[in-house]
């Protein structure tokens, strides 16, 4: 429930909780900032595979990332992670904690925690805080926090296996897990053990229905920036290819006219004709489409494998002093067998190419045109793949107790902890690009008659490249397997990021007003956090096609200092049933950016029993992650579209850190109801409004973006550009910057229903239960300046495209109802994403198109269908307390998500990758089992 301190979320009685959020432990009391609890029983209803995907279907988590939605990562290392994402606002605002305690960062750029590590079979609830709660716990917590409450006082024995597949019969998964937990020395101590694995199994490519047509956003090619024809300036159409072909397709010749133009190669290297579309470079519409299209082959899911191992033991030392030790470890392997080919839009061919075709050789000879232009996606490599591990440890050590100072009762602990994160990063199939351009440029040796490396045989001796193995880009099957493993490479890094947290703190009563108590908590916390890495010589040269690791190495401490305190002004009286002040503050030191203070203001009102009103504000910061200062890089190639010069050019990038990174900074406003009508037992809901407000946000906005936002007149972007003496891209640097403003508001809506099932038949046993969330996302607006002002870009309902950082639906909803009697429980859910658009700028039009503006290009369709998803999942109780069996359908009714096209010019990806609230995969099925001991 929204209102969520209350436990369980069906009751409306309040036990002692300490309250994510806040700091406070109190009786009764209930925080200003609203939280969403997602109880034991719940999680073990949902009908997902994982932990993190259970959570994800949360409204207020928007964009979060999967192993389904990113598995088409290769360079940027988060493929197999789960990173969350609260309110649209980027996985490093959200700050995931286990047990009220932080996790060290598994993705350097963001630091973000993957959920793939907390030992899920010991999960007792999660709460999710939306609003920002960096006073109470420290940078990272601009948009809210996630916590995992682990059942630390377990005993006994449980274990549950199951497994599932999709109902195409591919994405065959299972999970085992085994929990057990002990009190020993007279109940003095307390051991507990927990371990968990699971697998999946990748969806190689897409083979589903809503796959077979490819759907793009184009340059329309028959607009005219000169001229007002009428006609829209991008058009979202369907049946697109890109300009290339597994065996390579001639698009062009040095000179005019090119005879050979259309020329595309096959198997054995066999010329015959391609027929054209409608073309709008690097794409086309129609003619020969299907075999130029490579949408289908990068995989829909990775393949992974994921092992976990959580220890706890505790000891009283007295009735009031007990000491404890937590050992975590975790492993996850993830595999993405095919994401892509390496691919070229316009390799140089030279008329005496030894590959090539003698009658195509005559006719340049014979028009004396030296080269002809070529695309391929070099159907004789393999895809290329990645292979990602991440091994995660924790060891942690604490104290904690009580004491009493007259009346007063007080609490503390102090706790320190090391983790680590030991990542590898593997390209296995990565071609290297120098060796494949000496290798394509094949010619015959006069003297020998072999064919050779042209660049072994000409007259620089010091460009020789003796193991050059000439390589064939005219044809499938015509390449020897030395040919191949010439060009192509392993790309390797390591990446190790280490974390030492250290905390004390003390809470308590000190005294009490007329009220009732005032509750004080303080403490001090200082945290060191560090990166190392290595790469190969290949990736630190920028060789590969894609990946191109660089080793980071660097390294922050902080050091803080937090107080809080609750104080109550009115208890039963007659203008409230209770009215609480709750106030903040955090003072924190960077070594990286100096000192800087957190603060929150909250308090709640009750006029009476029934109805609760909630407000905060708050200032929140989020400090640069190790990555965005010391990241040394990923270089690569991309097909990038430039509106200025309005051509689509394949340019180089590369992404690295800023040392000079300074904190962001957010103000946010929170102001809510909480409703629980004592005439409606079992009842409550709640609506709540934020807004956010970020200055000097940091981010690193991508090549298309960077552009994008500098033709349209953002001339502070255009430095990270450079173009060459006529006026086209060649290099974008990649660099995080304190260079946006960016706002988010909108609301929340929960409501949750139990009831006896007698009341609608006194013959029926069990409960019913109802719930609801949802949210909507009015603003997520960026502005291109530190200040909040001015006209930003809100991007609210908008897809892919239109050189925005942020993006989210415009609401989001979960709804669910069970049955939960003595032996069955079933949970049936609905779940669903607005419609959208892609981008909020657009002007949609077909015909009489108005004047097409940078600021407000015009397109002939500019929507995103809405969707939703139905599962099911079913509990029976075989021997009720002991052994339970349970079938899990996810997406029963096999909804297709959207067709969502791919961005303008890259000419090869579905839009499909940008996945993150959709499912892909169709109806999925998952059997098991659960004992209890």
């Amino acid at each position: 429930m929204a209102s969520a301190q209350e436990t369980p979320p069906a009751s409306n009685v309040l036990a002692e909780v300490t309250v994510t959020g806040t700091r406070v432990v109190r009786d009764g009391y209930e925080a200003p900032t609203p939280v969403s609890v997602l109880s034991m029983e719940e999680l073990q209803a949902s009908p997902t595979t994982n932990l993190a995907d259970s959570v994800v279907r949360l409204p207020a988590l928007s964009g979060s990332t999967t192993s389904h939605n990113m598995a088409s990562d290769l360079s940027g290392g988060v493929a197999g992670a789960n990173l969350l994402n609260l309110r649209g606002l980027g996985t490093a605002r959200t700050l995931v904690l286990l047990n009220d305690r932080r996790m060290v960062g598994s993705v350097l750029n963001s630091g973000a925690a993957d959920v793939n590590s907390i030992p899920s079979a010991l999960v007792q609830r999660v709460d999710v805080v939306t609003g920002g709660a960096s006073a109470a716990y420290g940078s990272d917590a601009l948009s809210g926090v996630v916590n995992f409450i682990l059942d630390t006082d377990f005993t006994g024995l449980k274990g549950s296996a199951e497994g599932g597949m999709t109902s195409k019969g591919d994405g065959e998964n299972y999970r085992v897990s085994l929990a057990g937990g002990t009190r020993f020395a007279s109940d003095r101590g307390h051991l507990m053990l927990s371990f968990e694995q699971a697998a999946t199994e990748t969806i190689a490519h897409n083979n589903r229905s809503w796959g077979k047509t490819s759907y793009q956003l184009i340059n329309n090619p028959n607009w005219s920036a000169s001229a007002n024809n009428g006609q829209p300036r991008y058009l979202n159409t369907y049946d697109v290819g890109p300009l290339f072909t597994p065996g390579g397709l001639i698009n062009g010749c040095a000179a005019d006219p090119c005879p050979v133009a259309g020329t595309q190669f096959i198997e054995g290297g066999t010329p015959i004709e391609f027929e054209y579309g409608l073309r709008s470079v690097p794409v086309m519409v129609g003619g020969d489409w299907r075999t130029s299209r490579v949408d289908q082959l990068p995989s829909l899911t990775l393949e992974t494998e994921r092992n976990t191992a959580f220890g706890r033991v505790s000891f009283d030392l007295s009735d009031s002093v007990a000491v404890f030790s937590e050992l975590q470890w975790s492993s996850t392997r993830s595999m993405n067998p095919s994401q892509l080919r390496p691919f070229d839009t316009a390799l140089i061919i030279q008329a005496d190419n030894a590959f090539l075709p003698e009658s195509i050789r005559q006719q340049l000879i014979a028009q004396d045109i030296p080269t002809v232009t070529l695309g391929t996606s070099n159907g004789d490599l393999p895809m290329s793949s990645g292979d990602h591990t991440r091994d995660f440890s924790r060891l942690a050590l604490g104290i904690e107790g009580e004491f009493s100072v007259g009346d007063s009762e007080w609490s503390w602990d102090a706790f320190a902890s090391r983790s680590r994160q030991d990542i590898v990063l593997r390209a296995p199939s990565s071609r290297v690009t120098r060796f494949y351009r000496a290798a394509i440029d094949a010619v015959v040796d006069p003297s020998s008659g072999r064919v050779v490396c042209r660049v072994n045989i000409d007259a620089d001796s010091a460009n020789d490249m003796p193991d050059c193995v000439p390589y064939n880009v005219m044809g499938i099957g015509v390449n020897s397997p030395q040919a191949i493993a010439y060009v192509i490479r392993e790309g390797r890094a390591t990446m190790d990021l280490e974390q030492d947290f250290f905390a004390v703190s003390l809470s308590g009563e000190p005294f009490a007003t007329w009220a009732g108590p005032v509750s004080v908590a303080t403490g001090a916390e200082h945290r060191r956090e560090s990166v190392d890495g290595w790469s190969s010589e290949l990736d630190q040269a920028n060789s590969f096609f894609a990946g191109n690791w660089h080793a980071s190495k660097g390294k922050y401490h902080v050091s803080e200092g937090f107080l809080e305190t609750v104080l109550p002004l009115a208890k039963d009286a007659a203008v409230a049933k209770s009215l609480d002040l709750n106030g903040a503050v955090r003072w924190t030191d960077y070594s990286t950016s100096g000192e800087v203070v957190t603060w929150k203001v909250g308090a709640t009102w009750a006029p009476l029993e029934d109805v609760r009103f909630r407000a905060t504000r708050s200032r929140d910061i989020r400090a640069p992650t190790l990555g965005e200062l010391y990241n040394a890089g990923q270089s690569g190639t991309t097909n990038l579209y430039d509106p200025v010069m309005n051509v689509t050019r394949t340019i180089q990038s590369r992404t690295r850190g800023n040392i000079n990174l300074e904190p962001e900074e957010a103000d946010t406003t929170g102001i809510g109801a909480v409703f629980t009508p004592r005439f409606l037992p079992g009842f409550a809901a709640s609506i709540d409004y934020y807004d956010i407000e970020i200055e000097g946000a940091i981010a690193t906005l991508g090549s298309e973006q960077l552009v994008a936002r500098c033709a349209q007149g953002v001339t502070q972007l255009c430095s990270f550009i450079e173009r060459d003496a006529e006026g086209f891209v060649t290099f974008v640097n990649n660099q995080p910057a304190n260079i946006l403003g960016q706002k988010a508001r909108g609301y929340d809506v929960e409501m949750s229903y139990r009831m006896p099932a007698s009341v609608i038949n006194s013959r029926f046993s069990g409960d019913l239960s109802f719930r609801a969330l949802g949210t909507y996302f009015d603003t997520l607006e960026t502005n291109d300046t530190r200040p909040i002002e001015g006209s930003g870009i809100n991007a609210t309902g908008m897809g892919i495209g239109g050189g925005n950082t942020l993006t989210s639906p415009k609401h989001r909803y979960l709804v669910s109802a069970a049955y939960r009697g003595d032996q069955l429980t079933t949970t049936l859910t609905m779940r669903g994403v607005s419609s959208g658009k892609y981008n909020n700028s657009f002007v949609v039009c077909t015909t009489d198109c108005p004047v097409a503006t940078l600021e407000n290009p015009t397109i002939n369709s500019n929507h995103i269908a809405a969707v939703k998803y139905f599962d099911l999942s079913v509990n029976y109780a075989l021997l009720p307390g002991t052994a339970d069996a349970y079938l899990a359908v996810e997406n029963f009714l096999d909804e297709d998500p959207p067709l969502i096209s791919g961005r303008i010019g890259t000419g090869f990806i579905d839009g499909q990758n940008s996945a993150a609230n959709y499912d892909r995969l169709g109806r999925q099925f998952r059997l098991g089992m659960r004992v209890n001991f």
